[in-house]
């Protein structure tokens, strides 16, 4: 188990919990289709959000100028959202967040979720030791057009990785042709496939989930249904994982 420390740098701080799993575009594929994508969903999860307390209305003027707040950016006191250089807004969220030594904190947008005429920024922060709020900034591409964030929305995405991780990756290149088992297995998967997409329309063989080859044939491990993360509730994050299947 990693501890993760949260310290409120004020009262009002902004609600966290684990990332929800369902968007709004996945909502609108057919038959909520894109949830049937394992990667998609897991990404989605695979860390923590932070909740917009208001909603929040800004507009950049566009050149040097910093994005403008029309409406919103204040709760209980607690004024959130800042005008920022260039075109940007800031938000704060009253929290600071410490790991364990040998843990870097990842910060940016929610996975796939997306803001009309905004885009998060992205920060990696030595968390083990930094003692400041995390707070976090979005760039705004719409010009002389209001854009909105809702209340309710996450803002911010943060996870955790080991700092000593990526310096130690070393890669080795390889060509997937001269494995021939693998290329006759993946032939036939693909051929599995396309017999699956016209037998049964809109559904998904699943191999990443089964982790089964087209032989059913173990070549990785089963995906066990949604990540549940713990909450500062001791709770976990949605389960409305199952009903998606």
């Amino acid at each position: 188990m990693t501890k993760v420390t949260l310290s409120r740098t004020h009262h009002n701080s902004v609600e966290i919990k684990q990332s929800r799993l369902k968007r709004d575009w996945m909502d609108n594929t057919y038959n909520k289709h894109a949830y049937q994508c394992t990667p998609v969903t897991t990404a989605n999860v695979s860390g923590w959000e932070m909740i917009l307390p208001e909603e929040l209305v800004v507009i950049w003027d566009g050149g040097p100028s910093p994005a403008r707040i029309i409406s919103g950016g204040v709760h209980n006191g607690f004024k959130f959202a800042h005008s920022n250089i260039h075109g940007m807004i800031s938000i704060a969220t009253g929290w600071a967040i410490n790991t364990e030594e040998g843990y870097s904190l990842w910060t940016t947008g929610s996975p796939n979720y997306y803001v009309d005429g905004a885009s998060p920024m992205t920060a990696s922060i030595p968390s083990s030791w930094w003692p400041d709020e995390v707070q976090t900034n979005w760039v705004i591409h719409k010009i002389n057009e209001p854009v909105t964030f809702p209340k309710g929305s996450p803002f911010l995405f943060f996870t955790i990785y080991p700092t000593d991780l990526l310096p130690s990756v070393e890669f080795e290149v390889i060509n997937r042709w001269d494995d021939k088992d693998l290329e006759e297995s993946r032939r036939k998967y693909n051929d599995l496939k396309m017999k699956n997409s016209q037998e049964k329309p809109w559904t998904w063989v699943k191999g990443i989930k089964t982790g089964l080859d087209a032989d059913n044939k173990k070549i990785g491990p089963v995906t066990k249904g949604i990540l549940k993360l713990s909450d500062l509730d001791n709770g976990v994050g949605e389960n409305d994982y199952d009903e998606l299947q």
